[in-house]
């Protein structure tokens, strides 16, 4: 009898588990009303190789997994392997910032430069002043877009 309770019960926690995660409701913001920044980089990758864009592409990425607060973070290599896009998106600026410090700062900088040329750095969302400034201080030439339409749900 004792294990037949303690298997209802445990059916019971993971129904109810479920059910929350099912009726989670998302929300919907309008693009201008939300604090997310994505960087779209078009980098030129300077006669690497393939496998050695996508060698450091990778390390770079789980380098970033383990210490940053990005929520998107992905390459993407043109069939030529001539030209890559980077897209990072961030919950707001202040984390764009973080990523930022840590990349002039970090271990991974020079080596960036010698795979990649930045070809063209656009910033899409509600960039704040701080986060302007700090990429102007540090030499980063952005191209800035503000939405005009559009939703981010969650």
């Amino acid at each position: 009898m004792k294990k037949i309770l303690y298997l209802f019960s445990f059916v019971m926690l993971i129904t109810s588990c479920e059910v929350n995660q099912a009726t989670k409701e998302l929300i919907v913001l309008d693009n201008s009303d939300s604090e997310e920044i994505t960087f779209i980089l078009e980098l030129n990758t300077k006669g690497n190789s393939k496998e050695d864009v996508e060698e450091f592409t990778q390390y770079l990425s789980n380098f970033i997994v383990e210490r940053e607060p990005s929520t998107v973070y992905g390459y993407y290599i043109s069939e030529d392997g001539n030209k890559v896009t980077l897209i990072e998106r961030y919950n707001n600026s202040q984390d764009g910032i973080k990523h930022g410090e840590d990349f002039i700062n970090g271990p991974n900088f020079n080596k960036f430069f010698e795979i990649f040329e930045i070809e063209s750095f656009i910033t899409i969302g509600n960039a704040s002043d701080e986060f302007k400034n700090f990429a102007s201080d540090n030499g980063f030439e952005i191209e800035y877009r503000e939405s005009i339409g559009g939703f981010v749900r969650r």
